[in-house]
């Protein structure tokens, strides 16, 4: 643009013509106030998908320690659920006929009983385990045919004592698991 020159809006983009016009500022904050009504009522559809996560993981982690006590009542065969606090796992494992630990094998679809917390429920890992011989970290919680928990060694399979104390799991949720000595009760603190 020269000296003298006068300046134009055209240059600076279309021209509206007649019968056409843009946004005005009420029409703007109509939009900005309806995103923000639908956005603020997403925050409770994804509390709720968190908790019911949550709650799932935990029912989920209940079922196998119960599994695994009815198992053991039923056959009169000791079954145990292993946890391994490191990959966040449960397995269900049981004895074979010569002594040995095995897995458990689902006699519906042939596979192994097994749960991964952190792939099966995001953000859901094991914070903490203590077994009911006081051990801490890894380990596998055993129950008879009387659903008295107790431990075994983790390679041979040979009973090694009943549980002196509760066993204890804790879930990054907050969810505190206990296994009674004596009774094998299986409990949920939240």
């Amino acid at each position: 643009m020269s000296v003298g020159q006068s300046f134009s809006l055209s240059c600076i983009g279309p021209r509206l013509g007649r019968g056409e016009r843009g946004y005005t500022l009420l029409e703007l904050l109509l939009i900005i106030v309806i995103m923000g009504i639908l956005g603020a009522s997403a925050i409770p559809v994804m509390n709720q998908s968190t908790q019911a996560r949550q709650g799932a993981s935990r029912d989920e982690v209940v079922r196998l320690f119960e599994f695994a006590r009815g198992r053991a009542m039923a056959s009169g065969v000791p079954s145990g659920v292993v946890v391994d606090t490191n990959a966040d796992t449960l397995g269900l494992v049981t004895l074979s006929l010569a002594g040995d630990i095995v897995d458990m094998v689902d006699p519906v679809d042939g596979g192994i009983k097994f749960t991964n917390l952190a792939n099966e429920y995001a953000g859901v890992a094991i914070n903490s385990f203590v077994n009911g011989d006081g051990n801490s970290g890894d380990g596998t919680v055993w129950f008879d045919f009387r659903s008295e928990p107790h431990v075994r060694n983790e390679n041979s399979g040979v009973f090694d004592s009943v549980f002196s104390q509760n066993a204890t799991m804790t879930l990054s949720t907050g969810t505190l698991i206990v296994i009674h000595s004596y009774s094998g009760l299986i409990e949920e603190r939240q």
